[in-house]
């Protein structure tokens, strides 16, 4: 029995906690996801001992994120026995405190069949929307089944929450803050922004 995918404090309603409206903390989680090509994944195992990753990412329109990872990593042997996983998006690059990210919770698997084929096509289009570019990266779904030491996994998400950018109701911005969101990638059109180069 695995426990319930949740982001505990930041499950508050917004309403009387931040003045800015939920659309404007939409479009904060639709820009740090548009331009920000890795994401840090959270794992733990069955004793409850955490790892944090980070890994290039990808995202489709349900709600679903993308990464491949070696089968025999601590995080993917973690997600084998415990597919409850937190993932951060963070833009770093602003000043001190003016940092923000996407949080999200949901739960992992390494994928298998016609959703492993159907993955391949969305995490390479996404994360290579130049079709030169794609060509030069992509990876059948072949180089995902054993013997290959790599997986492709998917995580569906089940909750999304940002920073407040008020800070906490009570202590204000000496501390830091989240709230949930009713975030949903299907919100977001067309291709992902240009972000720097990466694998």
């Amino acid at each position: 029995m695995h426990p319930p995918c949740s982001a505990s404090s930041a499950h508050i309603p917004l309403e009387g906690i931040v003045s800015v409206s939920v659309e404007e903390l939409c479009a904060v989680a639709s820009h740090i996801l548009r331009t920000t090509r890795y994401m840090t994944l959270g794992t733990a195992s069955t004793a409850g001992v955490p790892m944090v990753t980070p890994l290039a990412h990808a995202w489709d329109d349900q709600d679903a994120f993308y990464w491949f990872s070696g089968a025999e990593s601590v995080h993917s042997l973690n997600i084998e026995r415990n597919p409850v996983v937190s993932i951060v998006v963070f833009d770093s690059h602003p000043s001190d405190g003016g940092g923000q990210g996407l949080y999200a919770c949901g739960r992992a698997e390494a994928l298998q069949g016609d959703a492993l084929a159907e993955g391949c096509e969305i995490y390479y289009s996404r994360r290579y929307p130049d079709p030169a570019a794609r060509s030069q990266r992509y990876r059948p779904p072949a180089q995902f089944r054993a013997p290959a030491p790599n997986r492709l996994y998917r995580a569906r998400i089940e909750s999304y929450s940002v920073l407040s950018p008020e800070g906490h109701p009570v202590h204000g911005e000496t501390v830091s803050h989240r709230v949930a969101i009713p975030f949903r990638t299907g919100l977001l059109t067309g291709p992902a922004e240009e972000a720097a180069a990466g694998p």
